[in-house]
């Protein structure tokens, strides 16, 4: 299994807040913080959406997570929270805000998928693929933004996707938010630059988590189907899905004083899928 990789990041002093961090690549990314000395706010639901294939967080996960963090020798603060629900975003920032004092660094991970053609799919399940990613990330931005402005800098980053740039078959909700949080991540960066705030997102490939075994993602039989329409999904590594620590070293980088100068952007980290 791969590693963060130790190239001295310093995010002492700072505090970092993760959505969808109960496992995953949210759970990476946390601990890739805290390694750094970051204090950390976990964001996750505590309930499963009917429509997704596959369950959510499940009870005590986060808690765990809070606990590997605080093995690092920094403080967490658990926020269960459904993105999707503005008032409690809203009242998860101010609590960070009480705690820590600012949240300097967000990282919007939270996402839900699954699998269906177009004639199959009804409003409920478009809206819960919708919903947790792009209105979830607005509703996220919109809560901390304010808080980033009073000191004067911050960091954004937002999970986009490779198909943020090409399409799948029977993913037209996950394709269509991906493809939205692009426009967000470059619209919010134009907004927010004269406050010293760094937008940008990272692009994923084929990554090993719950979410990509639960909508198939990773199924031989339905990865050769999208092999046939793009090439090969991991010239790196044939066959092989990515750890999500490979996503968090980026973030790092995005989010360190090392890309200060870096907005807008949308760093891709899929092992050459998307130019296939």
């Amino acid at each position: 299994m791969r590693t963060i990789k130790d190239i001295s990041y310093d995010y002492e002093g700072r505090t970092v807040l993760v959505t969808g961090a109960a496992r995953g690549q949210g759970r990476a990314h946390a601990l890739g913080f805290a390694a750094a000395g970051a204090d950390v706010v976990l964001c996750d639901v505590d309930r499963d959406i009917a429509t997704i294939p596959y369950g959510l967080a499940e009870a005590g996960q986060l808690e765990a997570v809070a606990a590997e963090v605080e093995a690092l020798g920094v403080r967490a603060q658990v926020a269960v929270c459904d993105v999707r629900d503005p008032e409690r975003v809203t009242a998860m920032v101010a609590a960070a805000e009480k705690e820590f004092g600012a949240v300097d660094i967000l990282v919007n991970n939270a996402g839900v998928n699954s699998k269906e053609a177009l004639e199959e799919m009804d409003g409920e399940v478009w809206h819960a693929v919708l919903d947790t990613m792009l209105d979830g990330t607005m509703y996220c931005c919109r809560a901390a933004v304010a808080g980033m402005k009073r000191k004067g800098r911050g960091k954004i980053t937002i999970t986009g996707s490779v198909t943020s740039f090409l399409a799948l078959p029977k993913h037209a909700h996950y394709v269509t938010a991906k493809h939205a949080l692009l426009g967000l991540t470059r619209a919010l960066a134009v907004e927010l630059a004269p406050h010293r705030i760094n937008v940008n997102m990272v692009a994923p490939g084929a990554i090993d988590t719950a979410m990509a075994r639960g909508t198939a993602g990773l199924d031989p039989e339905w990865m050769e189907e999208v092999s046939n329409l793009t090439g090969a999904w991991n010239l790196l590594d044939p066959g092989q899905a990515m750890e999500p620590e490979e996503v968090t070293n980026a973030i790092l980088w995005l989010c360190s004083d090392a890309a200060d100068f870096v907005t807008g952007t949308s760093l891709v980290v899929d092992a050459g899928f998307a130019i296939t």
